[in-house]
């Protein structure tokens, strides 16, 4: 549950609390646990509503401090007083917190915990210095516990925009920064740009780099962060053989060895398709643009900044996949960008012996059914057609942005759009408007739940040879489909290349909050995938 609050389903996670008889239960765990729902509903809230929950988030914080003690409630209990609209309470429980005395024996994040809940308590009661210097005492104690550092910062930033106090002190404080790298493909790499890119790791204090592993700038990027100590994450557009066979061995053994030592020390591997290279440009695009939305997710979770570093001999693209391709998709989010420049011959094209498979297109994709279809009786059926399917069919035909494709077989929707948001926004306005069906008053299960699955990749567009009729098919549609059956009722689960494409570019919409793994079924790999709300 805790995950899924994290990842923002909070109406799904708040009802398996009650479900389960949580509510009742008096254990430490279980009341921090439910004070915790309560208060990110708070946060995701607004006016009366969201100072009813602080209250209510509030009270068991109360609770949890007064039965066990310790500075996790105490603390919590007075940030929870200040969104509920007291300032002068929050600073007098702020108070409490700084007179307690300090445990001892606490090492590792335990200690971090107790100093960042002191810099928090010192920040509600209005020293700002002192928060400064007692945040600079917390990192220390735990420098690399990032995701930790990460939960404080979100923290003290929602308190500064409820103090209005400006979140630039929080800078230092921050992790590390998360990289896409992006450089050419090239059999000769002379040491100055690896001392380029050295001096770029460093300047903009990078930790982790997500990206390709092709031979050249890519290998060397990825042995200069190893080598200073930060997590490597590769995304290969093809399957491994093929990806050497086509990007590293044409240039030499001496790069396939050092793709093979990369690669066993990479912190993880994605594969934007487990296909052989056909000549298709747009899948080493997908990647690309794969692993950019991997940079902006890791570095949302880490509240630090995401930034490209690209080493570019100053050529434009003239397709959808290379350097200036990439920069020009990471210009579009707005964020930062670092440039290498650097002189190398006019490159060759990859070479394919293969057929081309033909175009595919980008497209985003929803999975929609509803949980518990298959138990209603047949008398049942009618009155689920045209009072819940109808309405889903009624906010379908009322979206700004339409779907391209429409499938739907009994319960099932299978709906495909151009751009990632609009597929995003669809899914949110179905989950809101099924929400709103009265199923008891249609004699039908309250149990019934509508569940979306989303992912973004190419796919074929053509017809299909028995009906006639257009259709979208693809291992990309693949992928939407096994995501859906995993989604929590009430919820939608998303790709992590949806999630990414929805964070590069719509954070200011849409939140994308990890919730674990798909289930694997039927032998696919187990995936990551986001629950999807509105921000």
């Amino acid at each position: 549950m805790l995950c899924l609050a994290r990842a923002g389903a909070l109406d799904f996670a708040r009802s398996e609390y009650v479900r389960l008889g949580l509510a009742a239960d008096e254990d430490a765990d279980t009341i921090a646990l439910g004070a915790r729902l309560l208060k990110d509903v708070a946060l995701a809230s607004r006016g009366a509503r969201r100072i009813a929950f602080a209250k209510a988030s509030l009270r068991r914080y109360e609770a949890l401090s007064g039965r066990f003690g310790g500075l996790y409630g105490a603390i919590n209990a007075a940030t929870m007083t200040l969104v509920a609209g007291d300032p002068a309470g929050a600073a007098q429980r702020a108070t409490a917190v700084l007179q307690a005395p300090p445990p001892s024996g606490l090492v590792g994040e335990a200690a971090y915990y107790e100093a960042a809940s002191r810099a928090e308590a010192l920040f509600l009661v209005g020293d700002l210095e002192a928060a400064r210097r007692r945040m600079e005492q917390a990192l220390a104690l735990a420098p690399r516990a990032y995701a930790a550092h990460a939960s404080t910062l979100r923290q003290l930033e929602m308190l500064g925009q409820e103090l209005g106090v400006d979140p630039a002190w929080l800078t230092p404080f921050r992790p590390p920064a998360c990289a896409h790298f992006t450089g050419h493909i090239q059999n000769v790499c002379d040491e100055s740009l690896r001392a380029r890119i050295d001096e770029a790791l460093r300047a903009e204090r990078i930790g982790c780099g997500y990206g390709g592993l092709a031979a050249g700038a890519d290998i060397v990027f990825a042995e200069a962060l190893l080598e200073a100590g930060g997590e490597l994450h590769v995304v290969l557009p093809i399957h491994r053989a093929a990806f050497v066979e086509v990007s590293i061995a044409p240039f030499g053994e001496n790069w396939r060895e050092r793709f093979e030592r990369c690669m066993a020390r990479a912190a993880s591997v994605r594969y934007a398709s487990q296909d052989p290279y056909l000549g298709d440009e747009q899948v080493f695009a997908y990647a690309s643009q794969f692993a950019m939305g991997c940079a902006v997710l890791r570095a949302q979770t880490l509240a630090t900044e995401a930034v490209q570093l690209a080493v570019w001999d100053g050529r434009a693209a003239h397709g959808p996949a290379g350097v200036s391709a990439d920069m020009a998709y990471w210009a579009r989010s707005g964020r930062r960008g670092v440039v290498i420049p650097i002189d190398r011959p006019q490159p060759a094209a990859r070479v394919t012996t293969a057929a081309p498979p033909g175009s595919r297109a980008m497209k985003a994709m929803l999975f929609a059914d509803v949980q518990g279809f298959g138990a209603l009786r047949d008398d049942q059926i009618p009155a689920f057609m045209e009072g819940v399917m109808g309405r889903l069919a009624e906010v379908v035909e009322a979206l700004q942005a339409p779907p391209i494709h429409i499938e739907t077989w009994g319960d099932g929707l299978f709906l495909v759009f151009d751009q990632p948001i609009d597929a995003a926004l669809a899914a949110l306005d179905l989950l809101e408007a099924y929400r709103a069906v009265d199923l008891g008053a249609l004699g039908l299960p309250r149990s019934l739940g509508l569940r979306i699955g989303g992912h973004y990749g190419p796919v074929h567009l053509g017809t299909n040879p028995l009906t006639k009729a257009p259709a979208v098919v693809g291992a990309h549609v693949v992928v939407a489909a096994r995501i859906e059956p995993d989604a929590a009722p009430g919820s939608a689960y998303v790709s992590e290349a949806l999630a990414g494409a929805l964070a590069t570019f719509h954070g200011d919409r849409v939140r994308c909050g990890y919730v674990g793994r798909t289930q694997g079924r039927k032998g696919f790999v187990a995936t990551p995938i986001f629950n999807l709300s509105r921000a």
